[in-house]
């Protein structure tokens, strides 16, 4: 066995310390104000590695791909599909992936409507990281669908940090 062939493992302190600031951001982007106000009562009380979460709000695309040009700490999109458009949600999903507006981030799509591609289509054309119909989204679902994606967040930001 040669050194080529051993793993390192980052020191737990050093994957708990590579994002800072005091709560992670998700960024809830659907044209249904109700969604927005849910969403943040529902995962008011999440915590990942004792950081809580903060909300950043858009009601369309555009308004989303603004404010992820101007931040670059949004750990998860929770994105609906149908706003301005039939397909306004997988837009910004090609251009948060294909303009490095946020590669890090995870992106978990929420839908009242299909729109034009089934969810086998956008989980097979689409770098999303969830796909959830907003009549199967329990409480449950939601908080553990969200801290799976900020673990998955953390660690891809651990990952980039080590040498």
């Amino acid at each position: 066995m040669n050194d080529d062939d051993l793993i390192a493992f980052a020191d737990e302190e050093v994957a708990h310390r590579c994002v800072p600031g005091a709560s992670w951001v998700l960024l809830v982007v659907d044209d249904e104000p109700s969604v927005h106000e849910v969403t943040a009562l529902v995962l008011a009380e999440l915590v990942l590695d004792g950081r809580g979460v903060d909300f950043l709000h858009a009601s369309s695309a555009g308004q989303a791909q603004a404010l992820l040009g101007q931040r670059d700490d949004v750990a998860v999109v929770l994105l609906d599909v149908v706003m301005e458009t039939e397909t306004a949600g997988l837009d910004l999903v090609a251009r948060i992936r294909h303009e490095s507006l946020s590669p890090s981030t995870r992106i978990v799509i929420r839908t009242g409507q299909a729109g034009a591609f089934s969810e086998q289509e956008v989980l097979r054309q689409f770098d999303v990281n969830e796909y959830c119909h907003k009549t199967d989204m329990t409480d449950r679902v939601l908080n553990r669908i969200c801290l799976l994606a900020l673990r998955n967040y953390r660690d891809i930001l651990t990952a980039r940090s080590l040498p």
